[in-house]
């Protein structure tokens, strides 16, 4: 049997990651989780703005338009303040081959910490051993005219929540899957406006033990623009919005507004070197209304960003660390 702390543990990732009513019934939580400390502090609307490496996860299509020949993005993410081992890393490259468009892929490791398993006949620890999830993937991305663009993303799931002599029957207790992300990017008004939309987690059901037990994966719908409201030397100030519709079937629930979070946010860039970004995030599913904040300083081709994000009310609010070179 499993110490007390994996189910907690559990729920409190699924509370920690920007939640949507399927957290409770969903495989693979690190598919929640959006990387990336820039669009954290814009209340994670992006789909539309992707233009870095992260483009991989957020709208793969935005890989199109990344500017220069490459593009790194890595995250890091401490899920539960009081927890030191439980956190998310991505990391994530991008590679624009001439002709043939853009390249990428992406490596996400998301760790529950480290478990206790105590026997069922008495609570004496029997052994120790950690939880974790990693995703990677590869991603295609192109132009079909000077504004529009087309991406796809596909990935490798694999769960490991505990070995088989730590669970009941013996069982391992491990799941893999594979999944798809397609999107659609599209630029007018000299770039000004860009209107974004992409499907994610596209594919077959995740299974621990036995098929009869599978959980869905999180298919969500994103819908999402932004706007440059100023663009000169000195500013530059951008608002975007996004609209996120949970694509997973819960039987017995036919309210289309479940499973919808919407977010919206602003940056503010002076000279290109500081970033002042706020966004306000609305999950009613997962109990999240509220701020987020978020600053970003760039030098040369680095940049750097800081992301303070709003969860549940029973979790402490947790910072997520990014840096984003560009070539």
């Amino acid at each position: 049997m499993l110490r007390t702390k994996m189910l907690l543990t559990l729920l409190a990732v699924a509370i920690a990651v920007p939640a949507h009513a399927q957290v409770s019934i969903g495989g693979a939580h690190s598919l929640y989780i959006q990387p990336g400390a820039r669009p954290a502090g814009m209340g994670d609307c992006y789909v539309a703005v992707a233009e870095d490496a992260s483009a991989v996860s957020w709208n793969p299509a935005g890989l199109a338009f990344i500017e220069g020949e490459f593009s790194v993005t890595l995250m890091h993410t401490q899920l539960v303040p009081d927890w030191d081992d439980v956190y998310h890393e991505y990391a994530s490259y991008a590679q624009r081959i001439e002709g043939l468009g853009t390249i990428g892929a992406s490596l996400v490791y998301l760790t529950y910490g480290e478990q206790i398993a105590t026997s069922s006949e008495s609570p004496d620890e029997i052994g120790r051993f950690t939880s974790y999830e990693v995703i990677p993937s590869v991603a295609y991305g192109t132009l079909l005219t000077d504004n529009l663009a087309l991406g796809i993303n596909l990935k490798f799931i694999y769960v490991n929540l505990a070995p088989a002599e730590f669970t009941m029957g013996q069982q391992k207790g491990t799941g893999t899957t594979f999944a798809a992300d397609v999107g659609a990017l599209y630029k007018m008004w000299d770039g000004k406006l860009r209107l974004g939309g992409a499907v994610q987690h596209v594919g077959p059901r995740i299974a621990y033990i036995d098929e009869e037990q599978s959980d869905p994966l999180p298919r969500n719908l994103k819908l999402g623009a932004a706007y440059m409201v100023v663009s000169d030397e000195m500013n530059k100030l951008m608002v975007c919005g996004d609209f996120n519709k949970s694509l997973v079937i819960i039987e017995d629930i036919a309210d289309l507004s479940t499973g919808v979070v919407l977010g919206f946010g602003a940056e503010y860039r002076y000279f290109d070197l500081l970033s002042l970004r706020a966004g306000y995030v609305y999950d009613e599913d997962g109990d999240v209304k509220d701020f987020a904040f978020g600053m970003g300083l760039k030098y040369q081709d680095f940049a750097f960003d800081i992301a303070n994000v709003p969860q549940a009310d029973t979790l402490t609010r947790p910072f997520r660390f990014s840096v984003t070179a560009t070539f």
